[in-house]
């Protein structure tokens, strides 16, 4: 069992919030490129950002800024809200090309509410920063329509981009007939597809089971992953008590895993503490970052960092 190390909460400065909030309770997912942090939350409308330097972490309490992503303002009652908010579990990096010389992020809804099928790519500056003017919305109701014959209950929160692959993680629950899975497409596809380059939207090449055990009788299942140098990739793992991707549950456990080149899971840590984790990023040292999501917004969301054995 590993112990993660906390580096801080992610408070906002104050009134930097449009709703007076005075921190992120739900981060989702985490990005680290440029010496800066990115994390998007699955109730808000905004993009957290923050310089961090990997060697001084302990240190480092850069103010958190934040970037509006979609107009308007959620519903601040806990049921409104969760029926309204569009659910961004992920984030991921995308490579440099034409269009953005020096990458993006791409911001993406989980797909089991028509609202929550909404992607956001989000263009850098050399500096690491987001160039909001040129943030743009896509519809990703063509890209997760296939998947709704796979899953019952359709839950993408995580993805990432290793070698010439887009993954997206399936998250499963309790439920029946609610499996984990790794979704595989051709990135250069995907790419054309995203920037309107090509009409045909990106074919599922392969889909690969994920079972990574239970705690209590509770499945332990993914909620983000990055790719690890040599074509492996790491996952967080949450078992939350719950029989649907709708309703929260008690976090009974959480857990890293590590796959290799070939998908195949090769090592799996659980954590102290059960934190609920829904981010990670990789930094120099075999360390990773975790963010953390209490499904509470009364509880600021936590950055953690983890030294791998």
């Amino acid at each position: 069992m590993l112990k993660p190390e906390l580096l801080r909460e992610l408070r906002l400065p104050p009134n930097s919030h449009p709703q007076h909030k005075a921190w992120l309770s739900a981060a989702s997912g985490l990005v680290f490129v440029n010496d800066h942090l990115h994390v998007v939350a699955d109730d808000e409308h905004h993009l957290c950002s923050f310089a961090f330097d990997p060697c001084h972490g302990h240190a480092n309490e850069a103010p958190l800024q934040l970037v509006q992503l979609i107009a308007g303002e959620l519903p601040q009652e806990p049921k409104p809200l969760k029926k309204a908010k569009p659910d961004l579990e992920c984030l991921l990096l995308l490579p440099a090309n034409h269009q953005h010389p020096h990458g993006g992020l791409l911001c993406l809804g989980s797909g089991g509410k028509a609202n929550r099928r909404r992607g956001l790519s989000l263009p850098l500056s050399m500096h690491g920063n987001v160039q909001v003017a040129a943030i743009v919305q896509h519809d990703l109701h063509e890209l997760y329509e296939p998947l709704l014959q796979h899953f019952d209950d359709l839950n993408i929160e995580g993805a990432f981009i290793a070698g010439d692959t887009l993954r997206l993680l399936q998250r499963g629950n309790k439920g029946d007939n609610s499996q984990s899975a790794c979704l595989l497409y051709r990135v250069d596809h995907f790419m054309a597809w995203l920037q309107g380059e090509r009409q045909q939207v990106p074919a599922l090449q392969s889909s690969i089971a994920l079972d990574y055990g239970s705690i209590n009788g509770v499945p332990l299942c993914p909620t983000d992953a990055t790719s690890l140098p040599g074509g492996g990739w790491v996952a967080t793992l949450v078992a939350e008590d719950t029989n649907n991707s709708y309703a929260d549950g008690c976090c009974v456990g959480s857990a890293i895993a590590i796959m290799d080149a070939n998908n195949q899971l090769s090592a799996l840590y659980r954590l102290q503490g059960n934190p609920k984790v829904e981010g990670v990023a990789v930094i120099p040292g075999s360390s990773l970052l975790l963010v953390t999501d209490a499904d509470d917004p009364a509880q600021p969301s936590q950055l953690l960092r983890l030294k791998l054995p």
